[in-house]
């Protein structure tokens, strides 16, 4: 489950991610494996033919990794870098949907942006780390100001 994080309480040994498309393009893209494979066909809808090759789905050309959508990035970034907070304002509602279903990671955005798939996440605030788990709950939290 994602841990969301209000600002101020990112901890310090912690590096947060505003730039999603530079960190994937410098770092995560050397990293992806199987687990890419469906996370990519999900939010992209096209396919990694290898490591750095994916196959576009409006005319089955064959791009470079660098070419998913900063929404496709992320979610990756969020996978493969469980030990850094990424900035999540640039996914729409398909990565969304695929991000709040990973198993883990650590996320952070200034405004409310939830999946309605979401079933449950980790809050970080002033009163600790805590779960919560209906959609209601989830936008009254970050309305919050701490």
């Amino acid at each position: 489950m994602i841990t969301v994080y209000k600002k101020k309480f990112i901890p310090k040994d912690m590096e947060f991610i505003s730039i999603n498309d530079v960190y994937f393009n410098k770092y995560t893209s050397e990293k992806l494996d199987s687990r890419a494979e469906s996370i990519i066909e999900v939010i992209d809808k096209s396919r990694m033919v290898d490591k750095y090759i994916i196959e576009s789905r409006f005319d089955h050309a064959r791009l470079n990794i660098d070419k998913l959508s900063t929404g496709c990035k992320t979610v990756l970034n969020v996978l493969y870098n469980q030990d850094r907070v990424f900035d999540i304002r640039e996914c729409g509602e398909n990565a969304l949907d695929v991000l709040y279903s990973l198993e883990c990671g650590n996320v952070y955005c200034e405004y409310p942006l939830i999946s309605f798939e979401m079933e449950s996440v980790f809050v970080v605030d002033k009163k600790g780390k805590r779960e919560l788990s209906e959609y209601e709950e989830l936008k009254e939290w970050w309305a919050n100001e701490d």
